[in-house]
C-alpha cells in the first residue's frame, strides 16, 4: 500500500478537477452553438437556394441561363473604347464608342447632298448665208439653266474616320470633299431669243433634234467650266462641314456629353 504524500492536497486537486469540468462544458457549448448554427443557415438558406435554381433550370427554357456562362468574362480595355468618361482603375470605368453610331448610317447615306446650285449659260446659235455674209445670216440667242448636286461619299467612311481627343473633349470626323455629282438641264426654264436676221435673210431658223442635243451638251461643259471658274468647289465644301456637322452634333451630344464635334476635310 502506497503511502499518502504530506504535501497532497485534496480541495485543491477537487477545485482544478471542477473547473476543468466547466472548461470543457463552455467549450462543449461553444462548438454546439457554431454546429447549430451552421446548421440552421445550411438548412434555411442553401437548401432552399438549390432547391429554386434546380427547380428553375427543369421548368424555365435552357437560353434563360445561357447568360450563366459569361458571368466571369471581362470587358475590353478602357484603351479599346472611343471616349473614355471617367476611368477608376480595378473599380471600373465609364466610356462610350461613337464610331458604332455613325457607322450604322453609312449604309443609308453612302452619299450627302450638301449643296444644290443654279447655273446658266447663254449660246448665240448663227445660221450664215450667201458667203457668209451679215446680210443673209440669222441667229438667235438660248440660255439654258441647270441644277448642279454636290454631295459627299461616305461609303469609304469607317471607324479609321473618327479621330477622338480625349484630353480637349473633342470628336474629329474626316471626310472626303464635296464633288459635283450631277448638273441636269431645266428644260422648262431654257429661254429662247427672238431670231435676228440680216436685211436680205429668208425663212426662219430650225434646228434638228441632233442639233439641239448638240447645243445642249455643249451649254453642260460650259457650266462645268463656270462652276469651276467661280470656285463654287469652296462653297461645296463648306456646306458639306455644315451639313455632315449638323446631322452627328446630336450623336456626338447624346453618346458624349461635354465633346465637340469637328468636321475634316481630307
Amino acid at each position: 500500500m502506497s503511502e499518502i504524500r504530506e504535501d497532497f492536497d485534496e480541495k485543491e486537486f477537487l477545485e482544478r478537477i471542477e473547473k476543468a469540468a466547466e472548461e470543457g462544458a463552455r467549450k462543449g457549448s461553444r462548438a454546439s452553438f457554431g454546429s447549430e448554427l451552421f446548421k440552421r443557415i445550411f438548412t434555411k438558406v442553401v437548401i432552399p437556394a438549390l432547391a429554386i435554381l434546380a427547380v428553375m433550370m427543369f421548368i424555365l427554357p435552357k437560353a434563360s441561363f445561357t447568360g450563366f456562362s459569361g458571368l466571369f468574362n471581362v470587358d475590353e480595355p478602357v484603351e479599346d473604347h472611343d471616349m473614355t468618361m471617367e476611368n477608376h482603375g480595378i473599380l471600373g470605368y465609364k466610356a462610350a464608342d461613337f464610331a458604332d453610331r455613325i457607322l450604322s448610317d453609312r449604309t443609308r447615306l453612302k452619299k450627302i447632298e450638301v449643296l444644290s446650285y443654279k447655273v446658266s449659260d447663254a449660246i448665240t446659235y448663227t445660221n450664215t448665208g450667201l458667203f457668209n455674209l451679215e446680210i443673209f445670216s440669222k441667229t438667235q440667242v438660248i440660255t439654258y439653266h441647270a441644277t448642279a448636286v454636290y454631295t459627299v461619299d461616305m461609303s469609304d467612311f469607317s471607324a479609321k474616320s473618327i479621330v477622338v481627343d480625349n484630353d480637349n473633349k473633342r470628336v474629329m470626323l474626316v471626310i472626303p470633299h464635296a464633288r459635283l455629282d450631277t448638273i441636269a438641264l431645266n428644260p422648262e426654264e431654257m429661254e429662247i431669243g427672238n431670231v435676228e436676221k440680216g436685211i436680205l435673210a429668208i425663212g426662219d431658223l430650225k434646228l434638228t433634234p441632233e442639233q439641239r442635243k448638240r447645243l445642249e451638251r455643249g451649254a453642260l461643259e460650259k457650266m462645268k467650266i463656270k462652276l469651276l471658274d467661280d470656285n463654287i468647289q469652296n462653297e461645296a465644301d463648306r456646306f458639306a462641314k455644315q451639313v455632315i456637322w449638323e446631322l452627328y452634333q446630336p450623336v456626338t451630344s447624346n453618346v458624349a456629353p461635354g465633346y465637340t464635334l469637328e468636321i475634316v476635310l481630307s
